[in-house]
Order: structure tokens, then C-alpha cells, then sequence
């Protein structure tokens, strides 16, 4: 793709998101609420390795370990990681993919015309795609920010109660979790908005 096609497909692109301001803020919120979900869950996770490793060394130094008569518990919690990883990217691009067919739905008419005028599948989901990237970034920072702020809250009130917690630093999330949080934004989005097409296009 050359640049002039590019700039064509990226200005069609935003001119729709304006246009359909509406399906493009649900989609935003979309994006953004399964992200800070995904965020939210790995930041539990992650918080309760800590813990686990917190209270092994400091059990183990006791000969009173809560690992050796609690095995099934650590267990448990490793198969959950192992299902989070599998699980939450399907519901997250499901989600995402719902909110971008709204959206193809109020263009159906343009879509027809486009392909009784010959122009080619490609052609017509480059601005889909394109719109799917912007959707994706913008959600994305949105869920990281909320997620900064809403878990400062917490893991704030959380110390004040049980101070021995060992806790994910809040700068974490925008120091470690931002850029995973982009990509995951960027290809929720293209893939959401491939996925949401096809249908339209195989007609």
C-alpha cells in the first residue's frame, strides 16, 4: 500500500468515526472495560504470587509453611492463570467484535455500493481496519489510565488495613502494563473489525 492510498484510507476512516460518533464511543468503552478487566485480573494474579512467595520464605523459616499443607490452593491458582491467558481473549474479541458489527451495520448500504462498483474486498476493509487501530489505541489508554487510578485507590485503602500485603506497585501499570495494553488495544481492534466484516463481504 503506497502512502497516497494510506492517507485516502486513514481520513475515510476518521470521517466515519466522526460520523458514527456514537458506535464510536461505545466501542471505545468496549475496549476499554475488557482491557482494564484483563488488567485488573492479571494485577490479582500477580499480587497473590507475591503473596504466596511472601508467605512460603517467611513460613518456611517457621517450618510452618502454608504451601506444604495447602498444595490444591497453589494449584488452583496456577490453572486460573493458565485459563485468564486462554478465556479472556476470546470474551475480549467477542465483545469487541459485537460492538464493531453495530457499527458495519449502519454502512451496509455503503458496503454494497462499493462492491457493485467493483472495488475489491481489500479495499473495503482497509478503512474498517484502520478504524478498528484508532478504536483499539484510544480504548487502550483509556482502560490503563482508569485502571491506574481505580487500583492507586485500592491498593491504597488495602495497606491501610493489612499493611504486611505485599502488593504490584500502581506505577507498574503505566511503566510495564501500558504498551502490552496498546498492543492488546491494536489487535483487538484490526482483528475485531476483520472478524465483524467478513460476513458482509461474503454476501
Amino acid at each position: 500500500m503506497n502512502i497516497t492510498k494510506f492517507k485516502y484510507f486513514f481520513l475515510d476512516a476518521v470521517k466515519n468515526l466522526k460520523r458514527n460518533s456514537t458506535i464510536t464511543a461505545f466501542s471505545v468503552i468496549t475496549v476499554s472495560a475488557t482491557l482494564f478487566i484483563v488488567g485488573l485480573f492479571l494485577l490479582y494474579l500477580l499480587s497473590v504470587d507475591k503473596n504466596f512467595a511472601t508467605l512460603f520464605v517467611s513460613n518456611s523459616i517457621n517450618r510452618n509453611s502454608v504451601f506444604i499443607d495447602n498444595k490444591e490452593m497453589v494449584i488452583v491458582f496456577k490453572w486460573l492463570e493458565v485459563a485468564a491467558f486462554f478465556v479472556l481473549p476470546v470474551i475480549s474479541l467477542f465483545l469487541v467484535v459485537t460492538s464493531f458489527k453495530m457499527s458495519i451495520l449502519q454502512r451496509r448500504n455503503e458496503i454494497n455500493i462499493m462492491k457493485f462498483v467493483g472495488a475489491t474486498n481489500w479495499f473495503i476493509r482497509w478503512p474498517f481496519i484502520i478504524e478498528g487501530l484508532i478504536i483499539g489505541i484510544v480504548g487502550a489508554f483509556f482502560g490503563n489510565v482508569l485502571l491506574f487510578f481505580i487500583y492507586d485507590f485500592v491498593y491504597t485503602k488495602a495497606l491501610e488495613f493489612i499493611p504486611e500485603l505485599t502488593l504490584v506497585q500502581p506505577a507498574f501499570i503505566t511503566n510495564v502494563m501500558l504498551w502490552p495494553f496498546v498492543i492488546g488495544g491494536t489487535f483487538l481492534g484490526a482483528i475485531g473489525s476483520i472478524i465483524a466484516l467478513r460476513k458482509f463481504l461474503d454476501e
